[in-house]
């Protein structure tokens, strides 16, 4: 319904924001990460999700698109609602949270409140094909994530590219990750690992 909402930040709170747009203030709940980049007294374009429900209508937005792109994702994981999605969000940049996907690094869900090893496995396996590998170097900074994290997700789309299952292959490509330093050294000790 609605793509995007730009106008003056009125007001903010700790999980929310009133967006001046139009003459009417908008109520756009949203993360911690995207909080960072927003003040009150500034324009500022916020991308927006409507969430629909039987007793309330709560609109959701975020700094970049593809913060919005990773909160319909986790949204779409059975269990996880708007809030547990929105907490994930707080907790970690987008680039985090798609490079710990692709690794199935379930401990980078451990500081999520609400998040545990069973919600986190289920974050995994269910997203783990939809992520995309250009996530893990874009989080809206354009920055490249810091340890190594590029290397395996490289690793990860080669073994994915020679057809075996990304699940799979962040699964052997997370338990060599640290005995390799370039990109073929992980594919070629992750291969040993899954007796290719």
């Amino acid at each position: 319904m609605y793509d995007y909402i730009k106008g003056e930040v009125a007001s903010a709170d700790k999980d929310y924001v009133v967006i001046d747009a139009g003459g009417i203030g908008y109520r756009v709940y949203t993360s911690a990460q995207s909080m960072l980049n927003i003040r009150v007294g500034m324009t500022v374009k916020l991308y927006c999700h409507l969430v629909v429900r039987e007793d309330s209508h709560k609109l959701y937005g975020f700094y970049t698109p593809e913060e919005r792109e990773m909160f319909l994702r986790l949204t779409g994981v059975s269990g996880i609602g708007p809030k547990v999605a929105l907490s994930i969000l707080s907790a970690m940049k987008v680039s985090d949270l798609a490079a710990a996907i692709i690794t199935s690094d379930e401990r980078a869900f451990s500081k999520v409140p609400g998040v545990g090893k069973k919600t986190a496995q289920r974050i995994i396996i269910d997203l783990a094909e939809k992520i995309a590998t250009k996530e893990v170097f874009d989080d809206g900074a354009g920055e490249p994530l810091p340890g190594g994290a590029g290397v395996e997700a490289e690793a990860i789309a080669a073994l994915v590219a020679l057809g075996y299952n990304r699940a799979e292959a962040a699964k052997a490509v997370g338990s060599v990750k640290n005995l390799g330093d370039t990109t073929e050294d992980i594919i070629l000790l992750a291969l040993r690992r899954m007796g290719a």
